[in-house]
Parts: C-alpha cells; sequence; structure tokens
C-alpha cells in the first residue's frame, strides 16, 4: 500500500465532497515529489490543476472548505485500528516561529525564535499533536496560526482555547486513551491547568525555578479556635530533605512530593530531577509536575520527555515539506498550507509504520521518501509518454530499482 492508497484509506473514513476528494487526491499526490520551494506556483508546475484553483481552495473558508482537523484524526485512527501504534498517547501543544517577509501578511508580529534565541518578526503556528507513549509516534491533529492584534485573546488565552476545541473533537476517536496533556513551562498557567482539568486531564508541565510552592501540613491540629493548619512552609528547591528520593545515579537523583501552587490553588505532584556532577555535587536542576498528584515520578518524567517528538514535527515540516515556504497572506490560507503539509506528514509516517509493522526501531527519513516519490513521479511521466504506463509496476521488481535511485538509506 502506497501514499495515495493510504490517503484514499484515510478519506474513505471522513464525510467529504467529490470536489474535496479530488482536490486532496491531485494536490497530495504530488506534494512530497516536488522538488524546490512548495509554494501554490511551484506545485502547479508538477499537479494536474493551476495555480489559480490551488489558491482558490487553499483560502476557502466556507462549508465547502476541507474540514483538516477530521482529516487528520481518521490518520490517527487508522494508525490506533491497524495496530501500528498504541492507543495510549498524549496530547502535545507548542508553537513554531515561521518566517514571512512582506507588510500585508495576517497577523504578522513579533514571536519568540527558538533557533536564533531571540524574539523576531514573521507569524508563530500553534501545533497539537498526540504522541504514542510507547513508540514515541508524533501525529499532528490541529495547526492554527497565533492571531494578533488589539483585539486578539492573549496567545496563552488562544492556546487554551484550541486545546479546548481538540480535547472535545478527540473524543470521536475510537479506541484512543488520552493519558494527559503535555506542555512546555511556557505554557505552565492557570487558563492552561484550568483547561485540561475541566476535562478530567492530567496536565503535565515544567515550573520555573522561582514557584511559589508549599508544604501540606499532614501533623496532628492542636485544639484550638480558627482554621486547621493547612500549610507548612515555603519550598525551598536548594534543601530538598522533605522530598521523597525516587532515584539516584552518578549523574542524576529524582525527588518528588505532593506541594500547593499557591498561583493555582491546588495541589500538585512536584518532581525535582538533580544533575549531579563529578563529585557528587548539583549542577543544575529542574521541576517538572503533574496535577494528578497519585501519579508516580518516573511515569511524569516519561510522559514529559515524549513531549519533544512533537519538535520532530516542526523540524521535518521545515526542513523538507515546505512549511515556510508559504507565499499566501490569508489566515486561512496560511492555515491551509501548514494543514497540507502537516497531512503529508502524517501519511509518510503512516506509510512507514506500516512497512515496518509497527513502531518499533522505526527508520524515518522524509529526505529519502522525498527522493522516492520525485523518482516515481518522473518514471510515470517517463513511461507515460512511451505509452507504457501499465509497466510501472515493474519497477520495483528489477534488480537495481530504479525508484531508489540516489536514496541515502537505499
Amino acid at each position: 500500500m502506497g501514499l495515495m492508497a493510504i490517503l484514499q484509506y484515510v478519506l474513505s473514513a471522513v464525510p467529504l465532497r467529490k470536489t474535496q476528494r479530488n482536490f486532496l487526491t491531485v494536490l497530495l499526490s504530488v506534494f512530497l515529489a516536488v522538488p524546490g520551494r512548495l509554494n501554490v506556483l511551484n506545485l502547479s508546475r508538477y499537479a494536474a490543476c493551476s495555480e489559480s484553483t490551488i489558491r482558490r481552495w487553499l483560502h476557502r473558508s466556507d462549508p465547502g472548505a476541507i474540514p483538516w482537523g477530521a482529516v487528520h484524526r481518521a490518520t490517527v485512527s487508522t494508525a490506533i485500528e491497524s495496530g501500528l501504534i498504541s492507543p495510549l498517547c498524549v496530547l502535545a501543544i507548542d508553537a513554531s516561529f515561521h518566517r514571512k517577509s512582506g507588510q500585508h501578511t495576517a497577523h504578522l508580529g513579533s514571536f519568540w525564535n527558538g533557533c536564533a534565541a531571540r524574539t523576531e518578526r514573521g507569524i508563530e503556528q500553534s501545533c497539537c499533536a498526540l504522541i504514542d507513549v510507547q513508540h514515541r509516534q508524533a501525529f499532528t491533529v490541529d495547526v492554527r496560526q497565533t492571531r494578533t492584534g488589539s483585539e486578539a485573546p492573549s496567545r496563552l488565552e488562544q492556546a487554551a482555547d484550541q486545546l479546548d476545541d481538540v480535547l472535545l473533537d478527540l473524543q470521536t476517536v475510537p479506541r484512543l486513551d488520552l493519558a494527559a496533556v503535555v506542555a512546555d513551562g511556557n505554557y505552565a498557567k492557570e487558563s492552561m491547568v484550568e483547561t485540561v482539568t475541566g476535562h478530567g486531564l492530567p496536565f503535565i508541565s515544567r515550573f520555573p525555578r522561582n514557584a511559589n510552592l508549599k508544604y501540606l501540613y499532614t501533623g496532628e491540629h492542636p485544639r484550638r479556635r480558627g482554621r486547621p493548619k493547612k500549610f507548612d512552609g515555603k519550598v525551598d528547591f536548594s534543601d530538598l530533605q522533605r522530598f521523597d528520593l525516587v532515584s539516584e545515579t552518578s549523574t542524576e537523583r529524582v525527588w518528588t512530593q505532593v506541594v500547593w501552587s499557591v498561583q493555582w490553588a491546588r495541589e500538585v505532584r512536584a518532581v525535582v530531577i538533580q544533575q549531579v556532577g563529578k563529585k557528587g555535587q548539583v549542577t543544575g536542576y529542574a521541576v517538572l509536575f503533574s496535577t494528578a498528584v497519585t501519579m508516580p515520578a518516573h511515569e511524569i518524567m516519561a510522559l514529559y520527555r515524549s513531549r519533544f517528538e512533537i519538535e520532530l514535527i516542526f523540524r521535518d515540516a521545515k526542513q523538507f515539506l515546505g512549511s515556510q515556504d508559504v507565499q499566501l497572506r490569508s489566515q486561512q490560507g496560511i492555515e491551509a498550507h501548514w494543514n497540507v503539509v502537516l497531512l503529508t506528514l502524517n501519511l509518510c509516517r503512516l506509510e512507514v509504520l506500516r512497512a515496518a509493522g509497527g513502531g518499533q526501531d522505526l527508520v524515518f527519513s522524509l529526505e529519502d521518501m522525498k527522493r522516492r516519490a520525485y523518482n516515481a513521479l518522473l518514471a510515470q511521466v517517463i513511461l507515460s509518454n512511451l505509452d507504457l504506463s501499465a509497466r510501472f509496476a515493474e519497477l520495483e521488481h528489477l534488480p537495481f530499482n530504479p525508484l531508489n535511485f540516489g536514496l541515502k538509506a537505499a
């Protein structure tokens, strides 16, 4: 089953109009194979439709627009039902900076660029992805552009609204077992905590080093008038004697304790990870937390570390699939371009998982997949002009498979 066969199988699970299905089939049949910039003009040179047709579809915001979220969720459902990934997943949310020239693009603003470690002018992509806990395979389920301007909500309010919508939509995915929502420390705010816990899920993130936490009082309450004692001093991360030691190695110590978050007025389980030097001294530390106080410390660490798989989505989308090549100005067009990119990435991952029989020891080279797709497209064009299209399937069985020409891992 090739990429297009997987696409047709995924689309069969989504209620689409014939025109929507035909456009996705035409566009994605060449999207992976197009060399150079993946903008509308270059796509029209390879796809069987004009530049204006592609632009018109990407700019659509009416009821006839493609339901990108439903298509993304269908890829996840296909992976779970086929046994390619485990149903136990976490939902990760993160943002990615995209450079954008010009002055008329919607919601241009100053955003943090992690690659340059500074704030730069451009646009920002907010992405939600499901990550298979067992095999660390990530699938995008929603992508949006961060809005700017005086009338737009704050960045975190937009992220909270996005999470709320995504969590509601994920309830329709059969067999999905969502363990938690994980996010970077920048999202460790009250609005995010309330949104996630409102859906009955734990929220796992990272505390800043100056987090205002208090120990819970566990002793006997003296018989006196007034409110019983609830707290027993402020948490000092330089003195963890009142924390429980979970594990210790020559390079790392892990401590945990249930504490009170003053900012959110709730109990959380804090996990302090200390980095230990050669002489046993503490050289640094990080503080993770979970709103589920009964969650073990090692599970919190494992779920939080799985969050970094979303960074691979940003890397592949930018380096190989032209996420920053969008030459559209409207928010609808930009988001549609991102959805095409991330849907292609989802389908590629699904194809590699199917070929490997699951997520164990997966070798995933998107660069090689692009090269092979280009070779296949070029071979189809040549054979078609020679009236030999029926013999395309024979290329796979030749001693030197020409479709693998130029692959690094052939």
